[in-house]
C-alpha cells in the first residue's frame, strides 16, 4: 500500500521535527514547506493526501490563514491547522477558508495522530472508486449521487469539499431527522469528536451559500435550534 503523504507547514524546527518523527514512525510520507511559496511550489509538484498547518511562524512573516486559503484552492485534500491561539473567531475564520481541523496546543500526540487519521479515513472514503448502492435525489433541484460522489443544483454541478459533501450525504440519507449535533459530528468527522459545534455551523453555512436558493432562508438544511439540523 502507498503510504499517505502528508505536507508540513511551518518554520518552527521543534514543532516540524517532533510531527515530522511521530508521523515517520506511522508509515507515513512528510514533507516539509516553511512559507507560502514553498508551499506553493510543493503543492504543484505533487499531490498530497494531507496538509498540517502550523498558524504560529516564530521567524517569518507569514499570514497563516492566507496560506490555507491558498492550498484550498487548488486541493480538495483535508487541511488541519494548529495554532496556541484557541479562540472561536480563529477557528472559525480558518474553517472559512478551507480547515477541515483545528486542534489547539499543546495536545497530545494520541490525539493528534487520532486526528491525522481521521482525515486520512474520509479523505480515502472521498477518492475510493467503490460503487455505492443508491443514488440520492433528494428534491426538485438537488440531486446527490452517491456512485461518483457529485452533487447537481439545477443540473450545475456543485464544488463541494470531501468533508461538505459526508456532511450533506449524511443529512440527507437520515432525511426528516433531527440529528443531533454529537451524532454529525461523530460520523462525519469521526469518533474523537463531538463538541466541536462551531464546525457544524461554519459548514452548514457553506452548504447552504452553495446549494440552497437562498441561504438566509433554507429549503433543505433546517435548524433545530440547541439540538442538531434536520434534511428536509
Amino acid at each position: 500500500m502507498t503510504p499517505a503523504k502528508i505536507l508540513l507547514i511551518n518554520d518552527e524546527p521543534n514543532i516540524l521535527r517532533t510531527l515530522r518523527r511521530n508521523l515517520n514512525s506511522r508509515g507515513y510520507e512528510v514533507s516539509i514547506a516553511f512559507d507560502g511559496e514553498e508551499t506553493q511550489l510543493l503543492v504543484s509538484q505533487s499531490e498530497f493526501d494531507l496538509y498540517i498547518l502550523n498558524l504560529d511562524f516564530s521567524t517569518v512573516n507569514v499570514d497563516g490563514l492566507a496560506i490555507c486559503q491558498q492550498v484550498r484552492k487548488v486541493s480538495l485534500a483535508p487541511i488541519i491547522v494548529l495554532s496556541t491561539v484557541g479562540s472561536e473567531k480563529i477557528k472559525i475564520a480558518a474553517l472559512d477558508l478551507g480547515a477541515d481541523d483545528y486542534l489547539v496546543m499543546p495536545f497530545s500526540m494520541g490525539e493528534f495522530l487520532a486526528r491525522v487519521r481521521s482525515a486520512l479515513r474520509r479523505w480515502a472514503t472521498y477518492r475510493t472508486d467503490k460503487p455505492r448502492k443508491v443514488n440520492l435525489i433528494v428534491s426538485d433541484d438537488l440531486l446527490i449521487d452517491s456512485d461518483s460522489r457529485q452533487v447537481t443544483v439545477n443540473g450545475n454541478k456543485i464544488h463541494l469539499t470531501p468533508t461538505e459533501y459526508d456532511l450533506l450525504c449524511y443529512l440527507a440519507k437520515n432525511e426528516g431527522k433531527v440529528i443531533r449535533h454529537r451524532e454529525l459530528l461523530q460520523s462525519v468527522w469521526g469518533t474523537e469528536y463531538g463538541d466541536e459545534r462551531e464546525y457544524l455551523r461554519v459548514f452548514i453555512s457553506q452548504l447552504r451559500r452553495k446549494i440552497e436558493q437562498d441561504s438566509l432562508h433554507p429549503r433543505h438544511i433546517l435548524t433545530e435550534p440547541g439540538v442538531g439540523y434536520r434534511f428536509s
